[in-house]
């Protein structure tokens, strides 16, 4: 062997272990087969070479001579992956031509193939799939290709396996690492934004209602006669609103003051008597109890007759409980009945009917603000004059705590009766209790 026989297997030597360390430093396994392809053909001098993975009896091309990325559905292709399925090789490189099996469609051109099955590293485990590498010459195959290219699969092999298998192991499993990593960031960040205190806002309806409001109600069982004032007009203290037909209560006093006149000179006769005739003494007693009875009687139609008008208790405006005077005239009302309210007071307060279940706003310091329906775009400061103690059962059938409040800067045109939604704020409270609120309530049953 000569000097330069010598540098020249040398330099190839060199020239191996360099394209083994440039596939183990590839990014990826794609890139390190396309290395493998592309830079072997200055040792091993091929027309066109391709690297095929062959996995359950059926093959894919992974990297093509001169090629960035391989195309697997060219027509040399397809026909080159139908004869890997077909190969039965060994682990020594094997030439085929078309005397010995080539296909004729991969055959033209005078061509003949060195075909070579990378065997996977000795510490790896047993794998599921094989690289099957094709080089294609013309005519023949040169004598150095056999040995040069064990050599060269021997050291191309470790490298294609090891981007295969471990480094995409190591790639899926940091990529995985770094999801965590990603998801474990944003369950902090939501975690820690759950104790981010924000304002606690709570609405509610309002109703608009005067600061005193005095209710009348019917004295006792009977007919209304007549409704003297219309519903929304202006009283004063002791006007007579509504008054009782009177002509019963009437009938009803004569016939007791003629019942008082006949016991008492039924008395007057059998006390004269009673002086000439003691026996006559258990009698009087008698007409005496019956005269006591009659004066009860003319008293009790004397008051029924005193309180058949029913007279305004405060000054105000009047809302008739039946809304019209025609209504409650030839009413036959029972004792309690509410005849009619009297708004009165300077101003108008708003109630606010809070649900207990957001009832933690009203522990601490809060502010109210009105926005009545007609006009939600005006904003309607108030002050805060009473809280209920105990919540009370609403019309809705839930149970409510009650807050009046007085209008401040009201707004004119304003009426009994509007209605509106109330914004209650009150302290800083945690945004996971605002979100979460509501479930636990829920599971609670209430």
């Amino acid at each position: 062997m000569t000097n330069e026989e010598l540098s020249a297997r040398l330099k190839a030597f060199a020239l191996m272990l360099k394209y083994g360390h440039d596939l183990f430093g590839a990014g990826d396994f794609m890139d390190a087969a396309a290395l493998a392809v592309n830079n072997s053909r200055q040792l091993l001098n091929f027309r066109t070479a391709t690297l095929l993975e062959l996995a359950g009896g059926k093959a894919r091309v992974i990297a093509q001579y001169g090629l960035a990325e391989a195309n697997p559905h060219s027509q040399l292709a397809v026909r080159q992956c139908r004869f890997a399925e077909s190969l039965q090789l060994a682990d020594e490189p094997q030439t085929v031509t078309r005397e010995n099996g080539l296909p004729d469609e991969l055959a033209e051109h005078d061509a003949v193939y060195c075909c070579v099955k990378l065997r996977p590293p000795a510490n790896l485990e047993e794998t599921d799939f094989t690289f099957i590498w094709l080089l294609e010459y013309e005519k023949r195959v040169p004598p150095y290709v056999s040995n040069t290219v064990k050599l060269l699969a021997a050291s191309v092999s470790e490298a294609l396996y090891y981007q295969r298998l471990c480094k995409s192991r190591f790639r899926r499993m940091k990529r995985h690492v770094k999801k965590r990593w990603i998801w474990g960031v944003i369950l902090a960040m939501l975690t820690g934004a759950m104790f981010v205190r924000v304002p606690e806002n709570v609405t509610a309806e309002f109703t608009l209602k005067a600061p005193e409001i005095t209710s009348a109600y019917a004295w006792f069982d009977g007919l209304i006669a007549k409704c003297l004032v219309q519903d929304g007009e202006t009283v004063k203290r002791g006007d007579v609103v509504a008054e009782y037909d009177t002509e019963q209560l009437a009938y009803r006093l004569s016939g007791a003051r003629s019942a008082l006149r006949e016991v008492e000179a039924e008395l007057a006769l059998e006390q004269q008597n009673a002086f000439t005739d003691e026996t006559r003494l258990g009698q009087v007693r008698l007409l005496e109890a019956r005269r006591d009875t009659a004066k009860v009687a003319v008293e009790e139609a004397q008051w029924y007759l005193e309180h058949s008008e029913i007279a305004a208790p405060a000054e105000g405006i009047v809302a008739l409980a039946d809304d019209r005077a025609e209504l409650l005239a030839g009413k036959a009302v029972r004792t309690g009945d509410k005849l009619f309210e009297i708004f009165g007071g300077n101003g108008m307060v708003a109630e606010i009917p809070v649900d207990e279940r957001e009832a933690s706003v009203l522990s601490q310091h809060f502010r109210v603000t009105l926005f009545l329906h007609t006009a939600p775009e005006t904003a309607i400061p108030a002050e805060i004059l009473e809280i209920s103690h105990y919540p009370e059962l609403t019309e809705q059938k839930t149970y409510c705590y009650k807050v009046r409040v007085k209008l401040q800067n009201a707004p004119a045109g304003l009426r009994y009766g509007m209605r509106g939604v109330a914004r209650l704020s009150g302290g800083r409270v945690p945004i996971g209790y605002r979100l979460f609120k509501s479930s636990v309530l829920y599971f609670r049953g209430m």
